[in-house]
């Protein structure tokens, strides 16, 4: 019931062993915090959040309620990549087809206890593997994970080729994408609000909330890159700023976010003002390719496993 609250999904159609994308919302319906909540015991969830300050609200939000909220302070590494299954399975027996896209599991990796989930940043195959106590010892698991993933060709990256891989696959991130200004509607994600089932926080003025006016969206520009700041113009009015921005090796050409002031539709041609000019592009609907997910869930024909 008190998840149920504070998310504006259904919770209870996440089964145990499973996770799910999850908003919290202010009265006004704004986002205050999105992540990925995963069901690991009958009545024990964990919730991946994005940065700040969540655990306060929820606090304050359960009076009343018999729960127990604590940060569990895990650690996160990600394994993703067409081979990626084939090193979860051999670091701890977990196979491909007992394991589909967005479960979750306990079970130890080189001695240690890990949460695993199938779930990833990138919108590659792949998963993640959460620390578990006090005395684990990361380092330790990390030199693990490169050996075992030599014949598989993994090679140890950072944040700079997540963000790439992010803004390809049309995945936000908090407090730069999106924040209490913008509702799960305006960012495009208003199956993840079920009326449905009784008050949560921020139902009342979800209900009134326009349903059909993106306000965050791609673009694809031509012959340069947007950078975060950026202002995107159509016919020489201000429409909205750019949030984030990359060249796309998938794409070959420059991509990024734009966060409207008005609602337009893909395609629209636009200009996006930065230093030394202006550059061009065209609004485009998200993710920029694989709209159906089949590569993390491992159904796309040119991923090798």
């Amino acid at each position: 019931a008190f998840l149920n609250k504070v998310f504006t999904r259904d919770i209870e159609k996440i089964r145990l062993g499973r996770a799910g994308y999850a908003f919290a919302c202010n009265q006004a319906g704004g986002i205050i915090m999105d992540g990925v909540l995963m069901h690991v015991g009958d009545d024990d969830f964990v919730y991946v959040q994005a940065d700040g300050e969540f655990p306060p609200w929820l606090v304050a939000q359960s009076q009343g309620y018999n729960v127990k909220i604590e940060d569990i302070d895990s650690w996160v590494l990600q394994i993703q990549g067409p081979n990626s299954l084939r090193i979860l399975e051999k670091i701890c027996g977990i196979v491909k087809s007992e394991f589909p896209y967005y479960s979750v599991m306990q079970t130890w990796v080189n001695g240690q206890q890990v949460l695993i989930s199938r779930s990833g940043w990138t919108g590659e195959l792949g998963f993640e593997i959460y620390s578990l106590g006090a005395d684990f010892d990361g380092e330790g698991l990390w030199a693990y994970l490169l050996e075992s993933g030599k014949e598989f060709g993994l090679l140890a990256s950072d944040i700079g080729s997540m963000h790439i891989r992010r803004l390809e696959a049309g995945i936000f991130d908090y407090g730069t994408d999106i924040d209490e200004g913008l509702t799960p509607f305006d960012i495009g994600f208003g199956r993840l609000v079920d009326f449905a089932k009784p008050e949560f926080v921020g139902k009342s003025a979800l209900m009134d909330s326009p349903r059909d006016q993106l306000r965050l969206t791609g673009i694809t520009t031509d012959g340069g890159i947007p950078q975060r700041g950026d202002k995107v113009f159509l016919d020489e009015k201000v429409v909205g700023c750019i949030t984030a921005g990359a060249y796309s090796p998938q794409l070959k050409t420059g991509i990024g976010f734009v966060r409207l002031s008005q609602p337009l539709t893909s395609s629209t041609a636009v200009g996006a003002l930065q230093i030394g000019g202006q550059i061009k592009g065209h609004l485009t609907a998200l993710p920029f390719f694989d709209q159906d997910k089949r590569i993390p869930r491992g159904l796309a024909s040119d991923v090798m496993y």
